[in-house]
């Protein structure tokens, strides 16, 4: 190496650097003749990172060749009405789908005449579908409800009637078997409130109502889990099982209505399933739990004489 000449990196004399390898790296040429860019290790102070952006290269723009991607044609000449009629509801709707995007691209009249011939298929199988649906309800007692949930202003009211009938007699009935008691607290005007519809409820059906103060007996409100008040439970006098009422101010009919079902629950006449449901619905179409029975299909009129 000549004297006074420079190391790659051109910040020191060539003199200070005897490594022998890089004394050979120097007597040997470079592959690639094309590649101008410095190593890293000629650039080392450099580094990797030098707040630099990688330099902008444009995209080049693809060539548009033929049809854009994911667009089909379809011819609807290739296609019978029957097999149109028949067709599997997925595949009619991806074919009606494409009939229309062609309809509405290019509005030829036999664009448009081909999407007005899938949207008249389309509604006339939705009406045979209504009317079969129909004729089978009728036919077939098993799938309606109107046995137990009329429709009419006469079968409401007595619907109402019932429900009211069967609350009442419920509640009054287990007032020998279970309790209620609310947890209130010094100071909660909501409590006060609450306390005036649990009053009502004592004098109507004759109920053994307990009040519990949270801040005089934390014993108890940690007994049955009782984090808020206002807060009632209903509690089986014979075993002891409880579950929560409310949380918070609810008015009478909200009440009676939540203790129904709880007793109803509690004595095992229904599941969480069933919670909802009212003993005279039980077993009918309302239940569902019922097993509905499986008959082969009803094609033709009954015969009187079967």
């Amino acid at each position: 190496m000549a004297q006074g000449s420079v190391c790659p990196s051109g910040h020191c004399p060539a003199s200070s650097l005897s490594d022998p390898v890089t004394q050979a790296q120097d007597s040997v040429s470079p592959v690639n003749e094309q590649d101008n860019e410095k190593p890293f290790f000629s650039d080392r102070k450099h580094g990797w990172y030098w707040y630099e952006k990688e330099p902008f290269k444009p995209e080049e723009k693809k060539k548009k060749e033929g049809k854009p991607p994911g667009r089909v044609n379809v011819n609807l000449d290739d296609y019978t009405y029957q097999e149109l009629w028949n067709m599997y509801p997925d595949d009619f709707q991806k074919l009606l789908n494409i009939v229309m995007k062609q309809a509405v691209q290019e509005p030829t009249v036999k664009n448009v005449k081909d999407y007005l011939t899938m949207q008249d298929i389309s509604r006339r199988k939705s009406v045979m579908f209504a009317n079969v649906v129909g004729y089978v309800g009728q036919t077939n007692p098993d799938f309606s409800i109107n046995d137990t949930y009329p429709i009419t202003a006469p079968g409401r009211r007595s619907l109402t009637a019932m429900e009211f009938e069967e609350k009442n007699n419920t509640i009054r009935d287990a007032r020998d078997q279970f309790a209620l008691i609310m947890f209130s607290e010094e100071g909660c005007k909501f409590c006060e409130s609450q306390s005036g519809i649990l009053a009502y409820f004592e004098d109507y059906f004759n109920w053994p109502i307990r009040s519990i103060d949270i801040g005089r007996q934390p014993n108890m409100a940690a007994r049955f889990n009782v984090e808020k008040v206002p807060e009632i439970i209903i509690v089986s006098r014979d075993t002891g099982a409880y579950m929560p009422i409310s949380v918070g101010t609810i008015s009478m009919n909200e009440l009676k209505d939540r203790v129904y079902r709880s007793i109803r629950l509690m004595q095992g006449g229904i599941s969480p399933g069933q919670w909802y449901l009212h003993d005279f619905e039980k077993n009918t179409n309302m239940d569902p739990l019922k097993v509905v029975r499986r008959d082969p299909a009803n094609t033709t009129i009954r015969s009187s004489e079967q």
